[in-house]
């Protein structure tokens, strides 16, 4: 363990309180351009927690100036910078509609949409928040369309669209697990029909058939060979879009199979 010295213990102690009457000075005074200035000082630190009750006392007290502009930039980035994305959205996309010829609108509106993104949940829950991030990029997209944000934008856009296309596919793979046949077959359609290009369209496809095969197997006979027809309709499906799937060899097995089942 290491020992200091009286002295180094008085030097460091003294440093520290008085950078903290320092910063109280600060606080208390009166003169709104030096707070400004060394606000903006903390910023550039990456000092957040210091610049923020400064600029926070500033949005009030600037309110109606010229200055007011540079002071809720700060603020709306600060909030972003220590992780309040809700607030951050906010007050990001008020500072964009508010001051849309400020040079740091297009900035702010992005910021925006990103933080709309980190509040998006995992796929497994409510996507209620996804759904928001992805208005929020269209609205930037169709306003910035030549952004230099916009490529950043679209990728974000796509990752959020791709989180709906798994939790629709997962929710309708849920009901083929569950051997809940005829529910997976229209949930793989709505799925299907949400997104005709979806990333699971292969497996959609081979589970439907799969799902086709299995109500085939075990229906009673009056309802029997329109399932069989069912099946095969689907098979032709699946061959067709993907003939070079590593599902193949088992969809024709499936296929040799639904065809015995009229014997």
């Amino acid at each position: 363990m290491i020992k200091l010295s009286t002295s180094h213990f008085w030097v460091i102690a003294i440093a520290i309180f008085s950078s903290c009457g320092s910063y109280q000075k600060l606080l208390k005074s009166n003169d709104l351009d030096y707070k400004f200035d060394e606000a903006v000082k903390f910023f550039d630190d990456e000092e957040y927690i210091k610049a923020f009750p400064i600029f926070n006392e500033l949005l009030l007290l600037y309110r109606g100036t010229d200055k007011a502009e540079d002071v809720y930039y700060y603020y709306s980035k600060i909030e972003f910078e220590k992780g309040n994305y809700l607030s951050a959205a906010f007050h990001l996309n008020n500072f964009s509609t508010t001051y849309k010829e400020n040079p740091k609108a297009e900035e702010c509106a992005y910021l925006a949409v990103y933080c709309h993104y980190l509040l998006s949940p995992k796929y497994s829950l409510d996507q209620s928040s996804t759904y928001k991030a992805l208005e929020e990029a269209e609205i930037f997209l169709d306003q910035y369309a030549e952004s230099s944000y916009a490529t950043s934008c679209m990728s974000l856009k796509e990752e959020l669209e791709y989180k709906l296309e798994r939790k629709n596919f997962e929710n309708a793979k849920l009901y083929f697990t569950t051997e809940n046949y005829k529910s997976a077959i229209h949930a793989f359609n709505i799925a299907l029909q949400e997104k005709h290009n979806s990333s699971f369209r292969e497996e959609i496809l081979f589970l439907q058939l799969k799902s086709f095969y299995l109500l085939a197997e075990n229906s009673v006979e009056r309802k029997k060979e329109k399932r069989i027809k069912d099946t095969i309709i689907a098979f032709n499906q699946f061959k067709n879009a993907y003939p070079k799937s590593e599902w193949m060899q088992e969809s024709k097995r499936i296929f040799k199979q639904v065809k015995l089942l009229r014997k």
